[in-house]
């Protein structure tokens, strides 16, 4: 009988459930990273696709070892808000007024976003059991997307089709994602998990490479030339900052000072396009005419959106609803651009309450363990995976970063790595 190959050279034995586990983990990490930053059909699917793999090989490798009494009982509340807000989900999609749970995608919107929360629980109680190292997550989503920024520079700029640096391609068939601002996710991540590397590094050699990878996904984030994705990193890496203030030595300081100068000095030498880079953004932003225009738009959809809510503000309408709402303003939106407004819509005030319950508890666990674990090696890693938390609920407030799967499906693993560093460390503080 042939025998496993080993990998313990990389920190995994395969005939430990729970390496094989982290190890399947890691590989859908890098899937996501590669398949949505290089094919736009079907991104959502692609996604709950993976997270289906990891659950069910949770399932199979470690849920039946679980002893769920003593599990249930000390995370409680966590689980008690999971499951309240499920059930809301639940009730609202089928008691939806637009009768939205007989239509295909608002079927498919109600199951995404159940995928969603289960993979959260599963990250969750796996890695209170057995500790995923959050550099190896942290590694492959750096590494995968830099990938796809190779490939991106490559197609963009040496492709033969005479039409493809016109302004309706980069806006309808990026070689990125489809549409050039949605892959502003998956750069907005990679480059707080870079400058986490950078930071967590021990040896020079190290944070040489962390730095080198947030150059390259540094570039393309600039690149790009989302508004909203560059200054969502800043908020990231300020609340992050502010909470944590991470002991870092001056070289790795300089290194990160010098890698966010090359990247927007790399970006703006490419983007001679007249539509992308940080000069655009910065002259779209000034020739705005008004607040509305500023924001594209948006809050004339917000308005509209919370208007057609009238009547049904406990339960919303249900899954999919803003893209099956009669008579909308913006017609060719698929969401209105704002985490609230959409929560608001598909689940009404208790389910939208019940998540941000369980974001506040999130939050809250972070800001404590921090404040008492200041000599913590892990602290770096933790700082960059909270502010991938925080950045992309900031970008959630103007984009779509609760619909789009890849950017739910980055939220879910960066939240659950957080939340069980946190449990980790309040027993360990405890038992002092």
């Amino acid at each position: 009988m042939a025998s496993l190959p080993s990998l313990k050279a990389f920190g995994f034995d395969l005939k430990r459930p729970a390496d094989l586990l982290q190890l399947i983990l890691l590989l859908l990490v890098f899937s996501v990273a590669l398949l949505t930053g290089t094919w736009d059909l079907g991104n959502s699917r692609i996604v709950m696709y993976h997270q289906l793999v990891f659950i069910a090989a949770f399932a199979l490798l470690q849920a039946w070892r679980v002893a769920w009494l003593p599990l249930i009982r000390d995370n409680r509340w966590i689980l008690v808000l999971t499951l309240a807000w499920v059930v809301s989900v639940s009730v609202s999609f089928y008691t939806s007024p637009l009768n939205l749970q007989f239509l295909t995608v608002a079927q498919f919107r109600y199951a995404e976003t159940l995928v969603h929360i289960f993979f959260f629980l599963s990250l969750y109680v796996s890695n209170q059991l057995s500790p995923l190292l959050i550099k190896k997550v942290l590694t492959a989503i750096v590494f995968s997307n830099a990938l796809v920024v190779v490939h991106a520079f490559l197609t963009w700029h040496f492709s033969p089709e005479l039409n493809i640096h016109t302004h309706k391609m980069w806006f309808s068939n990026f070689p990125m994602a489809g549409h050039a601002r949605h892959a502003g996710y998956n750069m907005l991540v990679a480059v707080l998990a870079a400058i986490g590397l950078v930071i967590s590094s021990r040896q020079r050699r190290g944070a040489l490479l962390a730095t080198i990878g947030l150059i390259v996904v540094g570039s393309c984030l600039v690149w790009l030339g989302g508004r909203g994705s560059m200054l969502s990193a800043i908020i990231g890496l300020l609340v992050a900052g502010l909470v944590f203030r991470p002991k870092i030595a001056p070289f790795k300081k300089a290194a990160i000072a010098g890698a966010i100068v090359l990247s927007v000095f790399f970006a703006e030498q490419s983007s001679h396009f007249g539509f992308n880079g940080l000069g655009n953004s910065v002259a779209r932003s000034v020739a705005a005419e008004d607040l509305n225009r500023l924001s594209s738009s948006r809050l004339a959809i917000w308005r509209d959106s919370l208007e057609k809510l009238d009547g049904h503000w406990l339960k919303g309408l249900g899954s999919q609803a803003y893209l099956l709402l009669p008579d909308k303003i913006a017609r060719k939106t698929s969401m209105p651009h704002n985490v609230f407004v959409q929560f608001l819509l598909e689940w009404g005030v208790i389910g939208t309450l019940l998540f941000s319950a369980l974001f506040a508890t999130l939050l809250y666990r972070i800001a404590c363990v921090s404040a008492q674990s200041q000599g913590q090696s892990e602290l770096g890693l933790v700082f960059s995976a909270s502010a991938i938390v925080v950045a992309l609920s900031a970008h959630g407030l103007t984009d779509g970063t609760f619909y789009h799967g890849k950017a739910s499906f980055y939220l879910a693993l960066t939240a659950a790595l957080c939340f069980a560093f946190t449990k980790r460390q309040n027993l360990a503080i405890a038992d002092k």
